[in-house]
């Protein structure tokens, strides 16, 4: 996705178990929260401009944000009543109460907190003005109000907009239904036949072409995006560009008179932006598209977006063992999958310059301040120590990536939308046909490749159930009415497509698709599962149902009950198809998608019952010798690859095995297995709690299949790519007088930044966006320190090159502070040809 442009605002990030021990009344300064990552960088946000613009009335780079907000980890849940209560919690003298927990937040048990002093007017001005007597889930509420908390980045008003209700279609399929029941029983299992509904325009909104173009030069982009993703007040979902005008001339007639979700009639041509019921979520809390328009303008708010549509898609992406694990391959399908990326790792390891740069992937748009970039721009660098060893780390990285299913195909994540035609027709009262049928999609990516058909995944997913095999569709009509939407897969409206992709909807969800032949020729087109939902009740909102969301929703459970459905899917490739094993297994792994909806439907205060724990935990089985066949209590072999634990585990768990058989039989454990056919009753013994007390389950399902594959083919094979003893540091320098003063404050930064990171790699949040963004916050701080410190360029370059390449001090530190400066000095050797003898 193209990213927004928006500044960051550092604020604490502190644990409760830091605050209790100070009494709640904490001292800290920026540099210790920084080093033990107590602090954070915080995109800019609604919260932020409202903050500065209604409350503070001033400037926002002139407002200390870090005096404003800050975000409290609930390190014990017990702690959560204290920490929350009117109290609140004091940091350097001032008073923070708790403002909001947003839907990640909740995720890592982390709530936003203000500054007392201005906490109430906040709450107010977020409420904007919306009708308190109207109730509301307080879960959704919460959820809703957290949307101010998004990065976004403000883009122009739109001259008039119109809101509808959804577009709505029915059609018949078969589902699998699953319902958690009541009482202690496992869930209840149907398949029916029944009348389904589709929401097609679940969280996509449409706008003219014009005013797509100033949101362009808003954002300062020089193209015209297919969508972005909206924010306003109590607003979330996709903004598209439609020919809405030609619309209405050739199927409405002329007729531009369009009654909105109040009943109030408005002429379209005077509307920029249509809104969708499911996008503006409260617009039952106003009376009219006016109102809500002067409210949000009153309050602060404006229209920014959080995601912009990219230019152009990728033409390769990785695949992830969830997509991969459920499929049924041949040795034969799995070399066939497995040998472009195979082949592309072994290219990596010639070591030849070309090869390098084209595995890295490196051109001339890669990150200015890093290695990678220095190594496009100089062949020179080759022979860096420091870059050769990265190249070596890459390159068992992507490895070990590929023996978790990171295989390289054709294909991209695309943002999904429904079918805007069909919205159109719904907002003019045709009937709804849409341009796309049943088992359909448009994809002008797809299109342009000749592609006729790809198959669909979207995260996350458990089981076959949840993978699409979709027509991609070319036909005149669809190419001109789309034509603005070129990198948007739109979904037709007529099958159990969202359903079948856990619960896919249109506000910015991505969908992966690929024409890969061995994925299309192993699909298999199993039902959709429908998860029976419960409904929490509508109540007019207080903060103390609120409160207990956040409460519930924290320590959200979803990637364990993900795992626990792979460990199964390991367990199934034991078992013959058709047996009572196999069919248990497999209704166990159904209701995996289930369970995940019940996790997240836990921050709506509705309690659902948690996974039956003999499924996966061996002692819950106790002595039931067939519960304990089928129970999922490991997981399987190719995740020691994600887990170092787990590897190391298994290492040992292998190396003490085999000294036992060596010891007892004299022989290897693989030298056993080579002649089972006239083992002993106490080999035989041996080689069954060999396997039942292994670590890991070695079962020969998808992923453990396409590991020992990957393992085969590159496993020993070594990189080409040597050290260079002909490589001089110096010769980076320039001439340049520097000051001992300076040496001395570069090489305590150096130091500092060691610490820093020790601190960084043990306290790395799980949060992948998170981590990245807290990497790239410590290593802006470290680049503007070193720049205070020794504000001449060349000076603090030939003084880092010396701290890290002369004594042997940390390099990344060197790339990241001074990475910008090395590239324009290898442009201007190169320029110079320094490096002829």
């Amino acid at each position: 996705m193209a990213g927004i442009n928006v500044p960051q605002y550092e604020i604490f990030k502190i644990g409760t178990d830091k605050l209790k021990y100070s009494k709640w009344n904490l001292n800290i300064d920026k540099k210790e929260a920084f080093k033990y990552q107590e602090s954070v960088s915080l995109f800019e946000g609604q919260q932020f401009r409202i903050m500065a613009k209604k409350i503070m009335k001033k400037a926002k780079w002139k407002c200390d944000f870090s005096k404003l907000f800050m975000q409290v980890v609930i390190d014990q849940k017990t702690d959560f009543a204290r920490a929350t209560n009117r109290k609140g919690v004091t940091v350097n003298g001032i008073n923070y109460r708790r403002f909001v927990g947003t839907t990640g937040g909740l995720k890592n048990n982390t709530l936003l907190f203000c500054n007392s002093e201005y906490i109430d007017k906040l709450n107010e001005l977020c409420e904007c003005r919306r009708n308190k007597e109207v109730p509301l889930v307080p879960a959704k509420y919460e959820a809703y109000k957290a949307l101010t908390c998004s990065a976004s980045q403000p883009i122009c008003e739109p001259h008039g907009i119109l809101v509808v209700k959804d577009c709505i279609t029915q059609y018949e399929d078969d589902v699998i239904s699953l319902d958690s029941g009541v009482g202690d029983g496992e869930p209840i299992r149907e398949k029916k036949h029944k009348v389904m509904e589709n929401t097609v325009s679940d969280g996509f909104n449409l706008c003219t072409i014009g005013y797509m173009q100033r949101v362009a030069e808003s954002l300062g982009l020089d193209y015209t995006p297919a969508g972005v993703c909206l924010r306003n007040a109590w607003l979330k979902g996709m903004l598209y560009p439609f020919p809405i005008i030609e619309f209405i001339e050739k199927y409405n007639g002329g007729n531009y008179f369009i009654k909105d979700i109040w009943g109030n009639v408005q002429d379209i041509r005077e509307c920029e932006m249509i809104l969708t019921e499911s996008s503006l979520k409260l617009w039952s809390a106003y009376e009219s598209i006016d109102e809500y328009i002067a409210a949000y303008r009153e309050c602060g708010y404006e229209f920014a977006v959080t995601k912009i549509s990219p230019r152009i898609l990728d033409e390769e992406r990785e695949l992830n063992y969830q997509y991969l694990q459920s499929y049924e391959f041949t040795d034969d399908d799995i070399k066939e999958l497995c040998n472009p990326t195979i082949q592309h790792l072994k290219d990596a390891m010639c070591g030849d310059y070309e090869s390098t740069i084209k595995f890295l992937g490196i051109n001339e748009n890669t990150d200015v301040n890093s290695w990678q970039r220095a190594l496009y721009t100089s062949q020179y660098m080759l022979g860096d120590p420091y870059i050769i060893d990265s190249t070596h780390r890459y390159i068992k990285k992507k490895i070990n990536d590929a023996k978790i299913g990171k295989l390289i195909v054709n294909g991209n994540y695309q943002i999904a939308s429904g079918d805007p035609f069909a919205l159109m027709q719904s907002i003019c009262g045709l009937e709804i046909t849409g341009l796309l049928k049943a088992d359909q999609c448009y994809s002008k990516f797809w299109i342009d490749k000749s592609v006729d058909s790809v198959v669909i995944f979207r995260s996350p997913m458990t089981s076959h159930n949840n993978i699409r095999k979709c027509n991609v569709i070319s036909n005149e009509e669809c190419l001109y009415w789309y034509q603005y939407m070129d990198t948007i897969m739109i979904i037709n409206a007529w099958d159990s497509f969202c359903v079948a992709e856990n619960g896919c909807d249109w506000d910015g969800d991505l969908l992966y698709s690929t024409n890969n032949k061995v994925l299309l020729r192993c699909f298999r087109k199993l039902l959709a599962i429908e998860c029976v939902q419960r409904k929490a009740n509508k109540i007019i909102i207080n903060e103390k149902e609120v409160k207990k969301t956040n409460k519930n929703g924290m320590g959200n459970q979803v990637g364990q009950i993900t795992n626990r459905v792979t460990s199964m899917i390991e367990v199934l490739s034991r078992f013959k198809e058709g047996s009572n094993e196999y069919n248990d297994l497999l209704y166990r792994i159904e209701c995996g998608q289930l369970h995940q909806q019940d996790e997240l439907d836990k921050i709506k205060g509705i309690i659902a019952k948690p996974m039956a724990k003999y499924w996966y935990n061996l002692g819950a089985c106790k002595d039931n010798h067939y519960l304990q066949s089928i129970c999922a209590y490991r997981k399987p072999y190719f995740m020691i690859y994600i887990y170092d634990e787990i590897k190391r585990k298994y290492k040992n768990y292998i190396k003490e095995s085999e000294i036992k058989c060596a010891a007892l039989y004299d022989c290897s454990i693989q030298d056993l297995y080579s002649k089972k056919d006239n083992l002993t009753d106490e080999q035989k013994d041996f080689l069954f709690w060999y396997e039942y007390k292994m670590p890991v389950g070695i079962g020969a399902c998808a992923m453990n299949k396409i590991c020992w594959y990957v393992e085969s083919q590159l496993d020993g094979y070594k990189s080409q790519l040597h050290h260079d003893s002909t490589f001089d540091y110096n010769r980076l320098k320039v001439k340049r007088r520097c000051t001992e003063e300076h040496r001395k404050a570069l090489h305590d930064l150096e130091q500092e930044y060691r610490e820093c990171i020790k601190e960084y790699k043990a306290n790395r949040s799980s949060d992948k966006e998170q981590s990245n963004n807290n990497r790239k916050y410590l290593c802006e701080k470290f680049r503007q320190a070193a720049i205070e410190l020794c504000p001449n360029d060349e000076e603090r370059m030939n003084i880092i090159l010396d701290i890290t390449y002369g004594y042997k001090g940390n390099r990344q530190f060197c790339w990241d502070c001074i990475g910008d400066l090395l590239i324009k000095r290898l442009e201007e050797m190169e320029n110079e040809n320094v490096y002829t003898e």
